[in-house]
């Protein structure tokens, strides 16, 4: 088995689940389990921050009700790591003194239940009250007040989840505080270094970086930079990006994306620190007014910044198809954009970013079927499910990478075998028994439009379809515009 090279032929025929039995071609996946691309995989997760509670239209509160169902549907995703941000200034009340009591119920039932569940906690800072480009201005005040809060989580609340310290959203863009300023990052990240030495944080808490917002290979200097400058103090590298739908599913988000990750030191670990899809390549103009219009269309969605295929199953796919791109480029982890409606708004009070998985307050204000779970929750679920924390992830290499896409992990000598297939056309996998010795007892979930129709409850995974498996020879099917996993991991 260490040397194993497993010949998976995904015969493009059209068989199983009622399939007509015509054959359209031939694809072989060679799995060789002695190639890692990377090991100790810190896991799938999500954006969760503090909530605006404000949106113009007077304050809303958490019930036990509404913060349990929160739990539950969490419970049901399994994310193994989550990133949150706020605002230092936030932290202080209006003589300027810290008050960090008076703060802490804006993130308490949010490191709660990180804490509680294990999940490790990127926080941090969007960077406006940290740091001025305009003034050239580090506020070494805010900066203190921040770290001392950490460590007031840290100590006074046992908020030790908390593993990372994310200094500035997104450092290079003209949007940030820094407005693309390098040095003015570089320094402001050596002083809160240093604050977090000085309050005896350093064995408990890692700076992650540059959280670089990307879309090309132009931005890779932010790593090299980072590297060469305050490489020492980097515990964690990451960026962030919003590529394009058709950038995703032609595989060009591979080979950018691989760039940044060859720029990162040996022996150190790169995670996508933010993720969503976006409409910005000249393929997907029409899918890019599409959603401009349906954000018309709904009252308190942000016409700037939403993201409307949320609704749609293609958005979980192609979602999938990034993180399956992302896996096989190396990185060690991928944070989804984001949790819950509720969290942000854009342009009024109450314009919110429309990317989360459902909305919280839909009852309360934004209307009862926005509460629904929207479909992309169950494929990203099944996708943090089967890729666990501390898992190695396996090469697997294919003579039509653009007809299905692939991932296989490993963990404890259980294995989860991701298969995407973004086509119009059935598909169908023949299995050789190398593979099912080696994943005995595997569950096989589906994530499409037809299986979504028919679950059973809320919160229960897209079922093992038994049918689509001939137990003469092991043929899966992999339907068209399916998310399929193989795994006794789930």
């Amino acid at each position: 088995m260490n040397k194993l090279k497993i010949v998976l032929r995904l015969l493009m025929t059209l068989i199983g689940c009622g399939f007509p039995a015509s054959t359209i071609g031939q694809v072989i996946l060679s799995i060789d389990e002695t190639s890692v691309i990377s090991n100790e995989y810190i896991g799938n997760g999500v954006q969760w921050d503090p909530y605006t509670m404000d949106y113009g239209h007077g304050r809303l509160t958490f019930s036990d009700a509404d913060i349990a169902k929160i739990y539950e549907r969490l419970d049901f995703m399994q994310p193994a790591i989550v990133r949150m941000m706020i605002n230092a200034s936030s932290l202080s009340s209006e003589n300027g003194t810290p008050d960090f009591n008076n703060y802490y119920p804006n993130v308490e039932f949010l490191l709660k239940y990180c804490q509680s569940r294990g999940i490790d906690v990127v926080f941090g800072d969007w960077g406006g009250s940290l740091i001025s480009h305009n003034d050239k201005l580090i506020n070494r005040k805010n900066i203190t007040t921040l770290v001392s809060f950490i460590r007031y989580l840290l100590d006074e609340k046992g908020m030790d989840c908390i593993r990372y310290l994310n200094f500035v959203n997104e450092p290079n863009g003209y949007w940030s505080a820094t407005d693309g300023d390098f040095e003015l990052w570089r320094d402001g990240m050596r002083i809160i270094h240093s604050e977090i030495e000085k309050q005896g944080l350093a064995n408990r808490i890692s700076l992650i970086g540059p959280d670089a917002a990307i879309w090309t290979t132009d931005e890779t200097w932010w790593i090299e930079k980072t590297a060469s400058d305050i490489g020492n103090i980097i515990g964690l590298y990451d960026i962030h990006t919003y590529p394009s739908k058709y950038t995703v599913n032609t595989n060009q988000y591979y080979e950018i994306i691989k760039s940044y990750r060859d720029c990162v030191p040996a022996n150190h670990k790169i995670i996508m620190g933010e993720i969503g899809l976006k409409y910005v390549a000249p393929e997907d103009k029409a899918l890019n007014e599409l959603n401009r219009l349906r954000a018309e269309t709904y009252k308190y969605a942000s016409i700037e910044d939403s993201q409307m295929s949320v609704y749609d199953v293609a958005y979980g796919l192609d979602m999938a198809d990034a993180l399956v791109q992302t896996l096989q480029a190396g990185y060690s982890g991928t944070v989804a954009w984001m949790l819950d409606d509720a969290m942000h708004n854009n342009e009024a009070p109450d314009k919110l970013k429309i990317w989360g998985f459902w909305n919280s307050f839909g009852d309360e204000f934004f209307g009862k079927d926005q509460e629904k779970i929207r479909p992309w929750f169950y494929a990203w679920s099944i996708l943090c499910r089967s890729i666990p924390r501390g898992c190695e992830v396996i090469n697997v290499k294919s003579n039509a990478p653009g007809s299905l896409k692939s991932a296989l992990v490993r963990k404890d000598g259980k294995y989860s075998l991701i298969l995407l297939n973004i086509s119009e056309a059935n598909l169908s996998a023949y299995i050789n028994r190398e593979m099912t010795s080696f994943i005995p007892g595997a569950k096989v979930s589906i994530y499409n439009e037809n299986v979504l129709n028919n679950l059973s409850s809320e919160l229960s995974l897209p079922e093992e379809n038994k049918a689509c498996i001939s137990h003469e020879g092991d043929i899966l099917s992999v339907p068209a515009k399916s998310l399929v996993i193989i795994s006794n991991i789930l």
